[in-house]
């Protein structure tokens, strides 16, 4: 008989960091630094704040299918890869493009699906964490780019196996290329989009929290991380 984390496995792009990933995840993070990041990214905060030696659990607000892939160049800029993305299997199998990427750096659920194994699927994505970077977008569906929504009971599962420093990230102004509704608008947000990166909250701070207290301690977090960074990144604002 199959384990319950059978399938969830399968949706690993690797259950090791080898070196081809690596490879492939440098060449994906640099396509996405030179086509989206250099083109719409302002600046960065608080991006100094990330180790590379060691791995972290990035929570960030959701306005675009974009959002992965900018985050995907910044991580690339700061040496924290490879990552793996929580993602809705629906949406990034939609053509063939989202579903090469996502093979990469994705683990993708059936969101609309009631699944009995889902605290198990997330708990497996989770122990990744000890191999990759994770990145969740705990709000579970795209927002409008200005206010944090809710988040799911998910990023809960997921921080207490993964047991890693948590990163709040804001991304600012990407509701002015595109929306979850909207299409892409390649002028309207050129130069005009933040990255704001929070501070880092060590497992100890958060792993004794009960899940509600948790998930709203996550949300107030994202919030916050525009707020608590000022002063940009001078070597990210020169490149």
């Amino acid at each position: 008989m199959d384990s319950p984390n059978a399938e969830t496995s399968a949706n690993l792009p690797s259950r090791r960091a080898t070196i081809a990933l690596k490879a492939i995840q440098w060449c994906l993070g640099f396509g996405a630094n030179l086509f989206l990041a250099l083109p719409y990214l302002r600046r960065t905060h608080g991006m100094a704040r990330l180790d590379p030696a060691r791995r972290h659990l990035f929570v960030c607000n959701h306005v675009s299918l974009l959002d992965t892939i900018l985050l995907g160049a910044l991580c690339w800029r700061s040496e924290c890869y490879p990552i793996i993305v929580l993602g809705d299997k629906s949406v990034w199998h939609s053509n063939w493009f989202k579903k090469l990427l996502s093979s990469k750096i994705g683990f993708l659920l059936e969101r609309g699906k009631t699944n009995p194994n889902r605290i198990n699927e997330l708990e497996e994505f989770g122990r990744a964490g000890k191999d990759f970077h994770l990145i969740v977008f705990p709000e579970g569906t795209r927002g409008d780019g200005v206010n944090v929504a809710v988040c799911q009971p998910g990023i809960y599962h997921i921080a207490q196996k993964a047991r890693l420093p948590i990163v709040p990230v804001f991304i600012e102004n990407m509701q002015l290329i595109s929306t979850k509704a909207g299409s892409f608008h390649p002028l309207a947000g050129w130069r005009k989009v933040e990255v704001h990166f929070g501070e880092v909250i060590p497992p100890e701070d958060y792993l004794a929290m009960p899940r509600e207290e948790f998930t709203q301690f996550v949300r107030q977090k994202i919030a916050q991380a525009k707020g608590s960074t000022d002063n940009p990144d001078e070597t990210l604002r020169a490149r």
